[in-house]
């Protein structure tokens, strides 16, 4: 795993996220963030900021997503810390939409897994460019439900949806299946296309993890049924979400929901590995 407290991502790591579809880095955020966001993924199991809010479903996995909407920690997790600049540098972009954020709570001995799909299919635009950050707020491993993925997928040009039943896909052999032990802070970052799957919980801890989506340059609106956000925007009540009203497909997606990231640096870092505050701008209003 490289270590990724630099802003820096070697050229090796670049390669092999296009040779794999997916890369573990270590130490992506530093303490300060990692037990800022555990503190805002507890908060939102309680009470969810997110797009489910009250209709939060709290079974074996708890999940929502828009939370960058209302939650000022999750905001700064997309506008300040060092995500935006990891996923502008494995997808050698030279610029970055934000897509949504969202936290997976898969509970003690929950005995859910998720199954093989990738994510391309779920998301309403087309293009090369997308991956996902999937960062660890807890250790994880094999026990605790670590996600699995199948080696350069992402290269099949093949959309699989979970359950699907397609006949071309069957379950890959073990020595196709990449894998990573984590620590808090560490993350995964996968190509939209790279097939994954996660596994259950066998412990008595909850495994907590907070996902982001990122686009570049040659990503274009591509509306199409059964994609996020998997409801009807009148139903939603964010304002933030009329602006999809706005796209039109084959064109960018730049809008108040997939607000496009400064990746300006900062001249000056300020402390606890936290970046300035100017370092990501706040999202363009266009």
């Amino acid at each position: 795993m490289l270590i990724a407290n630099s802003s820096k991502i070697s050229r090796q790591e670049v390669e092999n996220f296009k040779r794999d579809g997916v890369i573990c880095l270590k130490n992506v955020v530093d303490d300060y963030w990692v037990e800022r966001m555990r503190k805002a993924v507890d908060r939102n199991l309680l009470n969810s900021n997110g797009v489910r809010g009250r209709k939060l479903k709290t079974g074996d996995v708890v999940h929502d997503y828009g939370l960058w909407l209302k939650d000022n920690d999750f905001r700064d997790l997309v506008f300040k810390s060092p995500l935006a600049r990891v996923a502008a540098q494995i997808m050698e972009s030279e610029t970055i939409n934000f897509l949504c954020d969202g936290f997976f709570v898969k509970k003690a001995k929950a005995d859910s897994h998720v199954g093989w799909h990738n994510d391309l299919p779920y998301w309403p635009v087309k293009g090369w460019k997308c991956c996902k950050i999937w960062l660890a707020l807890d250790p994880v491993n094999q026990e605790n439900g670590r996600l699995e993925y199948i080696k350069g997928s992402h290269l099949w040009n093949k959309d699989l949806r979970e359950n699907s039943n397609v006949s071309w896909f069957s379950e890959p052999s073990y020595s196709d299946i990449l894998y990573w032990d984590m620590e808090p802070g560490d993350a995964l970052v996968h190509h939209f296309q790279t097939i994954h799957h996660s596994i259950g919980n066998t412990t008595y801890k909850s495994r907590r993890a907070i996902v982001t989506n990122w686009t570049g340059d040659d990503v274009v609106y591509d509306p199409s049924p059964q994609t996020w956000p998997f409801q009807p925007i009148e139903e939603i009540g964010i304002s933030e979400f009329n602006s999809l009203d706005t796209l039109r497909s084959g064109e960018s997606i730049d809008c108040e929901i997939f607000p496009k990231i400064d990746l300006t640096p900062s001249p000056s870092p300020t402390s606890r590995g936290e970046q300035n505050p100017n370092f990501l701008k706040f999202p363009h209003r266009l």
